[in-house]
């Protein structure tokens, strides 16, 4: 744990100064939720998926491209070569992206509320707990793939290919349960599918309180394994 938080501290002290990444994290899902709120007449049924969908793309966007900053301004290398542990330097990581990812999570849930008059048939904590889960799966997520892209066009070549079918199969559009097994299972695999399922529960109170605790074991599996994996990332980066 050795460094952990100078690391972390470098990140959002060199983040603050980046007016795009800021305005990423505190305008930007503040007015893509207001432009549903225009567009939608209705939009309480559909809020739980809104908000799930953009906390999970927009973490990993803004996750993904300044890892990759990290790596090719030369910056990781210098960090793995102070006295930093590795496990402290993915801690650094995780906590300086994580502050991001949290605030962004607090202003969709505002936004929401305010545009969208989400209201929360089971609490609005028990609510944040599973967007924030989703956000540090997505954090993950964004680490990772920015290992394999060598400028911000790569990172969003990804979008297609791993977000968009967890997206499509996770219940945006149909219920998972309603698709051929095949693509169920691949479902259950993906954490958006247990990202909306939780959000619609305690937003909507759709399913069981069994389905609920599934959607955050399930979440806190993959966040898990999203530390894990940059763990691994660091290593190989370094």
């Amino acid at each position: 744990m050795r460094g952990a938080l100078p690391v972390a501290r470098r990140i959002l002290l060199t983040l603050r100064g980046d007016r795009r990444t800021l305005a990423l994290v505190l305008f930007v899902p503040g007015f893509i939720v207001y432009l549903l709120s225009e567009v939608f007449p209705r939009p309480e049924p559909v809020a739980p998926v809104l908000l799930g969908v953009f906390v999970f793309l927009l973490t990993y966007i803004l996750t993904a491209i300044g890892f990759l900053r990290e790596r090719t301004a030369g910056t990781l290398e210098r960090v793995l070569v102070s006295p930093a542990s590795r496990v402290g330097v993915v801690v650094g990581y995780v906590l300086g992206f994580g502050v991001l990812a949290t605030l962004q999570s607090l202003v969709l849930l505002a936004s929401g509320v305010y545009f969208l008059d989400v209201g929360f048939e089971h609490g609005v904590a028990l609510f944040f707990l599973i967007e924030l889960l989703g956000a540090f799966t997505a954090l993950g997520t964004g680490i990772f793939l920015s290992l394999f892209a060598q400028n911000e066009f790569q990172v969003l070549q990804f979008m297609p290919t791993v977000m968009a079918p967890q997206i499509i199969l996770g219940g945006t559009f149909v219920p998972v349960e309603s698709m051929p097994t095949y693509l169920e299972w691949a479902a259950r695999l993906m954490p958006v599918t247990y990202l909306l399922d939780g959000m619609r529960y305690v937003v909507l109170d759709v399913g069981e309180a069994g389905d609920l605790w599934l959607s955050i074991g399930a979440l806190a599996a993959f966040t898990a394994l999203a530390v894990v994996v940059s763990w691994a990332v660091v290593r190989r980066a370094g």
